[in-house]
């Protein structure tokens, strides 16, 4: 699996481009890009470039121009980069952490339903106070 980690914070940009449009060409990302930001055509073209060498897209040559098209699924990205993010995080502090990202987050309210029903659900098993494993050596 690719490691998600190593795309960076405007590279998720571009992706997130890609990622909407299913495929497109430099050029639209690059007027996208430029109506979002105040990078230049140069940067966006060296972003598309390193996210080929990191194999996270393809270009499709039999087009011109280039098609790219995503090499990774963008839920599985998100997922990938949120199990990293929560697991550098003390486990005492994840809970303060969905809260926070829930309280400072545009969500729907049929994502706010599935939200609730996923924590009645993990309610049931739940600790009744989670152990910080900040100084826990791994032995798995």
């Amino acid at each position: 699996m690719k490691e998600i980690e190593a795309m960076s914070k405007a590279e998720w940009q571009v992706m997130r481009i890609i990622w909407t449009l299913g495929e497109a060409t430099s050029k639209e990302v690059i007027d996208i890009l430029e109506r979002k930001t105040d990078w230049k055509s140069a940067t966006i073209k060296t972003l598309i470039v390193r996210l080929q060498k990191k194999n996270f897209l393809k270009a499709d040559e039999t087009k011109r121009p280039y098609v790219y098209k995503p090499l990774i699924d963008e839920d599985l990205a998100i997922h990938q980069s949120v199990n990293n993010l929560f697991d550098s995080l003390c486990c005492m502090r994840k809970g303060e952490a969905i809260k926070d990202l829930v309280q400072n987050s545009e969500i729907s309210q049929s994502d706010i339903s599935d939200i609730v029903e996923a924590l009645s659900i993990k309610a049931k098993t739940a600790p009744e106070k989670v152990k910080c494993n900040c100084l826990e050596a791994n032995l798995s």
